[in-house]
């Protein structure tokens, strides 16, 4: 239980900077705040991939669920879905100074001294000077970031916002529908661990599907949208019948489509966010 308030305290907090966010941005930002916030935590989400699923750089310990990596992930979420990315929107929209930099990056520092003390999180090969560096380093980012995004309308970055964004919401719809109704698994070993292994394949998966599902985006052909997910299916399919893929039933693959439809729309909706009132 203690584990748990630790955690939640730090959901409940970073959610309410973000509503503070939210409601006091200026009329011409609001429509960009889903976008940033979203591609900040993608941004994170392959950050973390390398760092804590490939490198074991450290371990969260928040005892949400039994299994204890899908609660190492539960508690990454803690901080690269919420934590983190608030933070850099609160900095990149009210264009911060470099002391809330090192203001944020303390705090966060202090924080993860007293979960390290009361051994809610552990350190590996990560050291606590790494995150007040990296820290200030992604906060800087996320300013070129907001920058290119909301100023110059950079392609590029206008492309990788909406793919983020896509990626963010089909890698949490995916690890959450197994972290909570069992659906699939990755039967596939790469660690020893098999829910390592199953997170690892799992990020990679919702990777590539997220670059096709960002094109079927800019196609705003539904012929297109469909034809995507319906390839992905077989291929999800392919997967099951050689035990790649491990299924609880034949739910699976209504959870499955629903995830790829929701993932889509989420992208279409940042999109539209991006491109609302461009030539004004």
């Amino acid at each position: 239980m203690k584990n748990r308030i630790y955690y939640l305290s730090l959901n409940f907090l970073s959610l309410l900077l973000l509503i503070y966010t939210f409601k006091n941005a200026k009329v011409h930002q609001k429509r960009y705040l889903i976008p940033l916030y979203l591609s900040f935590t993608g941004i994170n989400y392959l950050f973390e991939f390398f760092v804590l699923v490939i490198g074991r750089a450290y371990e969260y310990k928040p005892t949400i669920f039994k299994q204890t990596y899908f609660d190492n992930i539960f508690g990454s979420n803690v901080s690269q879905l919420f934590v983190i990315p608030t933070t850099a929107l609160f900095i990149s929209v009210f264009h911060l100074k470099y002391k809330w930099f090192l203001f944020f990056a303390s705090l966060l520092t202090f924080i993860e001294r007293i979960f390290i003390k009361h051994n809610v999180f552990k350190l590996n090969w990560w050291r606590t000077p790494f995150t007040s560096i990296g820290v200030q380093l992604f906060y800087t980012l996320a300013k070129v970031w907001n920058t290119n995004l909301t100023e110059k309308h950079n392609k590029i970055i206008e492309r990788a916002t909406i793919f983020l964004a896509v990626f963010v919401s089909y890698a949490t719809f995916n690890f959450y529908h197994v972290a909570i109704l069992k659906t699939c698994f990755f039967n596939l070993k790469l660690f020893s661990n098999s829910y390592r292994s199953h997170v690892t394949y799992s990020s990679i998966y919702s990777f590539i599907c997220s670059f096709f599902f960002t094109l079927s985006v800019h196609k705003k052909k539904w012929k297109h949208t469909l034809l995507t997910m319906i390839s992905f299916l077989g291929i999800e399919f392919i997967f099951i019948k050689n035990n790649w893929i491990i299924i609880a039933g034949k739910y699976f693959y209504i959870i499955s489509l629903l995830t790829k439809v929701g993932s889509i729309q989420i992208g279409n909706y940042v999109f539209e966010l991006i491109h609302e009132n461009k030539n004004e």
